[in-house]
C-alpha cells in the first residue's frame, strides 16, 4: 500500500527508509538551550512510529540568532544532548538532521536580554514591532563560520545531517530579499550578491563536515510579500545552493509577515505544493514538499504526481506519531488527525508555552502519559459522546476496561459537527471520524437517543463514572429576545434555523466570529465553480473575486468589548479577520444590544441608543455547563469524573485532554 510513499531515497550520503520527512519544529521542550529528555522523547516515538527523516530544529548557531529559549550547537557542551537523541532515533531505524538556524530581524529582544537583533539592514519588523542592526561585514563572517561549527558539532553529535534554514524571513532570507536587504556592498543589491551570504553557508558547512554528511537548504517558493522573491526567483538561488553543496531543498512558503495563510485548517490540504514541483523542475537534487500534508493517499499522489521526491508530514505526526506505521500498514482510518487548529502547537508556541496538540494528548508528554493496560478490568460508564467523552471511551477501551457511551442525542461528536460547519472549518470533521472508526474498532457499546438518569446509570453497577455532559447556549434576560426569528449560534451552525437576509449576530467572541462566516458565505461561488468559469473566461478577474466573497446575505456582529475575537488563538485570529472583512461581516464593537425589536436590534454605544436593522439575529454568548447529573451521581457514592465542558464551557482541546486523563489511570 502506498508503494511510491514507502519506497527508500537517498539524499546525499544517507538513504531514507521512506518518503516521510517531519520538518523543524518549535517545541519549547529545551532546557538552559540545552536538547532535553523531552525532546527525545518526542522525536523517539515519531521515529519509531516509522517516520523516515526527523529534522530536529530549529537549532541555534549562536545567542543573537537563537535566544535563550531554543535549544542550541553553538558549543561543544551542548553534542551530549544531541547525541542523546540521534541514538535513540537511530535504533528505530529513523535518519535525524538537525536544522540550523539564525532569526535575524525576527528575534524579539526580550529572548537576548535587550540587545538589538542583528540583520543585513536596519529594516523595522512587523513580526516583532522591533528594528534590528545592520551587521557589519566581519559578523556576516563570523555568522557563517558559526554555521559551519554548529554543523560539525551535529556531526561530531552522530547526526546524519544538517538543515540550513532559508525561509520564513529568517536571516538568509533577508539576505535573500530585496525588502530586507538593502545593503550596497557585496552582500546586497542584485540577485548574485543577496544570494552570495545563503551560498556561502552553504560552502563553508559543506567544506567542514565533508561528502559524508548530508547537508540541505529549507527554503520559501515564495515568499508570499509583494516586493520579495516569488516562485521562479526561488528556483534560480535554489540552483546556486545545489552547487554550493546542498543533497536536498525542503520546499516551503511564506514569512511570518505574510497575509497568505499557510497553515491553519482554512488553507486546502496541499495548497504550496506547487512551489516545490517548481523547485523540481529547476534542480536534479531530492526536493521536498510541505504545509498541509495529512494523509497517506494525499502523500502518494503528490509522488505519483511528480511535484516532489519527499514529504514533510508536520503536524500530523505531531497528531499521530504512529502515521507512518498506520499507513504502511493499511490501517489509515486508524490515523488520529491534524485538524489544523493550531491551538496546541503554533498558539502555545507563540504564547511561551511549549507545544501540545488538540487532538493528541500525549503529544509532548510521551513519557508521563504513557497508557498502561489496566490492571483490573472495570465497567466504565461514559455519559456524553462529545470530543470529551468519545477520548474518555476510547482511552478506557485501549487500556482493557468494558466501556458503555450513554448519549442524548441520536448521533455522536456533540458540538464537533457545529465545530466544523464554518468554510474551511471542515478538518474538526475528521476528527468525528476518527472516533466513529475507533469506537467501532475498540468495541465499545453506545446507546444513543435516551438522556442518562442516576438511576439508569445505578442500574449499570459502573465501577467509575465519566460525566461529559457537556454545556447549553446562554440566552440572556435581553427584551425580545423570545421572538421568533431569533436563535442560538447552534441552530444556525447546524442548520436548522431559517435565516433571513439581514443578519445581526449578537457576540463576538470565538463562536460569534464563526458564526458570522458561516452565515456570510452562504450563496458565495463554490470552489469547482470558479475555477470552471475562470479556466473558460466565463467572467473577467473581478467579477469572479466578487462571487467568490459576496453570499447571500448581509451579515453584522454586535459586541460589547472593544474588539471581536478577542478568544481566538493568536495564529489564527489575524485570519479570522480578514475573512470577516473579505466576506464583508459589518463588526460594531463597544455595542451592548438593549432590546430586540421587529426588523432591528437596538444597542447602547457609548452613550447613544442606537439602531441596526435585522430579518434574524444569532445569538453567540457563550455557554453553560449541564452538570446537574455529576452532582446526583457524586451524591449516590459513585467514583465520578467530569471533563470538557461539564466542568467549565472551554475548547475542544481542553476537552480531549480532561477525558484522556480522566480515564489514562482508571
Amino acid at each position: 500500500m502506498f508503494p511510491k510513499l514507502f519506497s527508500p531515497i537517498k539524499i546525499g550520503p544517507v538513504e531514507v527508509r521512506n518518503r516521510i520527512a517531519m520538518p523543524a519544529f518549535g517545541l519549547l521542550y529545551a532546557e538552559k538551550r540545552q536538547c532535553s529528555q523531552r525532546m527525545v522523547d518526542f522525536y523517539e516515538a515519531r521515529a519509531k512510529g516509522g517516520c523516515g527523516l526527523l529534522i530536529v530544529g530549529g537549532i541555534g548557531i549562536d545567542f543573537l540568532g537563537s535566544g535563550w529559549a531554543m535549544p542550541t550547537l553553538e558549543a561543544d557542551e551542548y553534542i551530549p544532548g544531541f547525541a542523546k537523541l540521534a541514538q535513540a532515533c537511530l535504533r528505530h531505524g529513523a535518519k535525524v538532521f538537525v536544522q540550523l538556524f539564525h532569526s535575524g530581524r525576527y528575534q524579539h529582544s526580550m529572548l537576548i536580554n535587550g540587545q538589538k537583533a542583528v540583520a543585513p539592514s536596519a529594516v523595522a519588523s512587523r513580526y516583532t514591532k522591533e528594528e534590528p542592526r545592520e551587521l557589519k561585514r566581519e559578523e556576516i563572517l563570523e555568522i557563517e563560520e558559526k554555521y559551519a561549527a554548529a554543523a560539525e558539532r551535529a556531526k561530531k553529535a552522530g547526526l546524519d545531517g544538517v538543515e540550513v534554514i532559508a525561509s520564513a524571513g529568517y536571516l538568509i532570507s533577508q539576505f535573500l530579499s530585496p525588502l530586507t536587504n538593502l545593503r550596497t556592498d557585496d552582500y546586497g543589491g542584485g540577485f548574485e550578491n543577496r544570494v552570495r551570504f545563503g551560498r556561502e553557508v552553504i560552502e563553508k558547512v559543506r567544506g567542514r563536515v565533508g561528502r559524508d554528511f548530508a547537508v540541505t537548504v529549507r527554503v520559501a517558493g515564495n515568499d508570499f510579500m509583494p516586493g520579495s522573491n516569488r516562485n521562479p526567483e526561488s528556483a534560480e538561488t535554489c540552483k546556486v545552493f545545489v552547487k554550493a553543496g546542498a543533497d536536498a531543498i525542503n520546499v516551503t512558503g511564506g514569512w511570518h509577515e505574510t497575509q497568505v495563510p499557510q497553515l491553519p485548517m482554512m488553507v486546502p490540504r496541499g495548497a504550496f505544493v506547487y512551489l516545490a514541483g517548481g523547485i523540481r523542475r529547476a534542480v536534479s537534487v531530492p526536493v521536498l514538499a510541505s504545509n498541509r500534508i495529512v494523509a497517506p493517499a494525499q502523500a502518494e499522489e503528490i509522488l505519483a504526481d511528480g511535484l516532489a521526491d519527499m514529504l514533510c508530514v508536520g503536524r500530523a505526526q505531531i497528531a499521530d506519531p504512529e502515521w507512518a506505521n498506520k499507513a504502511r500498514e493499511g490501517r489509515a482510518e486508524e490515523i488520529r488527525p491534524c485538524v489544523g487548529c493550531m491551538q496546541g502547537c503554533m498558539d502555545r508556541i507563540f504564547s511561551g508555552k511549549p507545544l501540545a496538540c488538540l487532538c493528541n494528548p500525549q503529544a509532548g508528554y510521551e513519557a508521563e502519559r504513557k497508557l498502561e493496560p489496566a490492571a483490573t478490568k472495570k465497567r466504565i460508564v461514559v455519559i456524553g459522546a462529545g470530543p470529551g467523552g468519545l477520548e474518555a471511551a476510547c482511552t478506557a477501551a485501549r487500556r482493557g476496561h468494558q466501556v458503555t457511551v450513554l448519549e442524548k442525542s441520536k448521533t455522536i461528536g456533540g458540538q464537533l459537527p457545529l465545530v466544523a460547519a464554518p468554510p474551511g472549518r471542515e478538518e474538526f470533521g475528521s476528527l468525528l471520524k476518527f472516533y466513529q472508526a475507533e469506537v467501532k474498532r475498540l468495541k465499545i457499546a453506545v446507546k444513543l437517543g435516551k438522556p442518562a438518569t442516576a438511576a439508569m446509570v445505578k442500574r449499570m453497577k459502573p465501577d467509575a463514572v465519566i460525566v461529559a455532559t457537556g454545556s447549553e447556549a446562554i440566552v440572556p434576560p435581553i427584551p425580545g429576545v423570545d421572538r421568533p426569528e431569533v436563535v442560538t449560534a447552534w441552530a444556525a451552525l447546524s442548520g436548522q434555523a431559517e435565516l433571513g437576509r439581514r443578519v445581526a449576530v449578537i457576540g463576538g467572541g470565538a463562536v460569534g466570529v464563526e458564526t458570522a462566516i458561516f452565515i456570510a458565505a452562504k450563496g458565495t461561488l463554490p470552489a469547482e465553480v470558479l475555477k470552471f468559469l475562470f479556466i473558460h473566461e466565463a467572467e473577467d478577474i473581478e467579477t469572479l473575486k466578487k462571487l467568490a466573497v459576496h453570499g447571500s446575505r448581509e451579515v453584522a456582529i454586535l459586541e460589547m468589548l472593544p474588539r471581536v475575537g478577542q478568544d481566538l488563538g493568536q495564529t489564527s485570529r489575524w485570519v479570522l479577520m480578514k475573512e470577516l472583512k473579505t466576506l464583508g461581516v459589518d463588526t460594531l464593537t463597544g455595542a451592548k444590544v438593549t432590546e430586540i425589536k421587529a426588523g432591528e436590534v437596538l444597542y447602547q454605544s457609548g452613550d447613544q441608543t442606537r439602531s441596526l436593522a435585522c430579518d434574524s439575529v444569532v445569538l453567540a454568548l457563550g455557554s453553560r455547563s449541564v452538570d446537574g447529573l455529576a452532582m446526583e451521581l457524586e451524591q449516590s457514592g459513585l467514583l465520578v469524573r467530569k471533563v470538557g465542558d461539564t466542568i467549565s464551557p472551554r475548547k475542544v482541546m481542553d476537552a480531549v485532554h480532561e477525558g484522556f486523563l480522566a480515564a489514562k489511570d482508571l
